[in-house]
């Protein structure tokens, strides 16, 4: 754990480069490790970028799951430190100055966002977005708005979108159906599944489309007639999912045992409209 911000901490990690890097090589400038979080600290595995992130809170957790899900979304880097704040000439009145170094050692203070992500627009353009996610009883604080007035005269120099996100702004059973979803994306560990997937996937693509039925009793019909051991039927139908062959409304509590219709199920990424499903920015 990190006890002092000093000059021999700082080249310790620059030298583990951290901060550095992009996609499955990026390493995050704080890891789970590295702090006592006030929050739960969570390592896990992103498809996005193929590496484990380092989420240093639930809201953290909750944010990445909306970024993980999020088509538009090509990189995200959690933790991320303002490495050349201190050479961007940056005006700062007096009482700023005071946040610029570490009252102890008085080593220029790394700041870090909680993301920067990477999107892509529809005319396959690249921009970077800039997001810290506190608890909005954070913002009350003085010396917490003063570091987020530092980072954002920061991010409109570089041109980069700056935003705060507190927990108004995120859905957390959105999230949390996500982050339940996103945990059969990869189903290498199930070779009853696998090894059959092409007929698996398209007879359970055909009893999705009978919106009367409920989710348990297709899942167990295909259990029963592919004799599948109990369970890996919703694990093939979240890997579905989690890959977008099939959508639902992800906002609302998921119960097996009401009716696919309940949840505005669309098969093969196709819809009627309804964009209750989608996640946003």
């Amino acid at each position: 754990m990190i006890r002092e911000w000093n000059e021999t901490t700082i080249s310790r990690l620059l030298k583990e480069k951290r901060g550095q890097g992009i996609k499955k090589d990026y390493k995050p400038w704080l890891q789970v490790q590295d702090i006592a979080s006030k929050g739960r600290s969570t390592r896990t595995l992103g498809h996005t970028t193929q590496r484990v992130h380092h989420l240093l809170s639930d809201l953290q957790l909750y944010y990445f799951y909306l970024l993980e899900f999020d088509e538009n979304v090509i990189d995200i880097r959690e933790q991320y430190p303002l490495l050349d704040f201190h050479d961007m000439n940056i005006h700062v009145d007096e009482e700023l100055t005071k946040k610029l170094f570490d009252n102890k050692t008085q080593v220029p203070h790394i700041f870090t966002v909680s993301f920067l992500v990477t999107r892509k627009t529809e005319n396959g353009e690249y921009y970077d977005e800039a997001r810290i996610i506190k608890q909005s009883q954070e913002l009350e604080k003085n010396a917490v708005l003063q570091r987020l007035e530092l980072q954002r005269r920061y991010f409109k120099k570089k041109e980069i979108d700056f935003g705060v996100v507190t927990e108004k702004e995120i859905d957390k059973q959105l999230a949390r159906n996500i982050g339940w979803i996103l945990n059969s994306y990869d189903i290498q560990d199930y070779p009853s599944l696998t090894l059959n997937l092409p007929h698996l996937k398209s007879d359970m693509l055909q009893y999705l489309s009978s919106k009367a039925d409920s989710f348990q009793s297709i899942f167990s019909r295909l259990e029963k007639e592919y004799i599948l051991d109990e369970g890996l039927g919703l694990i093939l139908f979240k890997h579905l999912v989690a890959h977008k062959e099939v959508r639902m409304d992800l906002r609302k509590k998921i119960n097996l045992t009401n009716k696919i219709d309940d949840y505005h199920v669309q098969l093969n990424g196709k819809n009627d409209g309804d964009k209750s499903y989608a996640v946003g920015s």
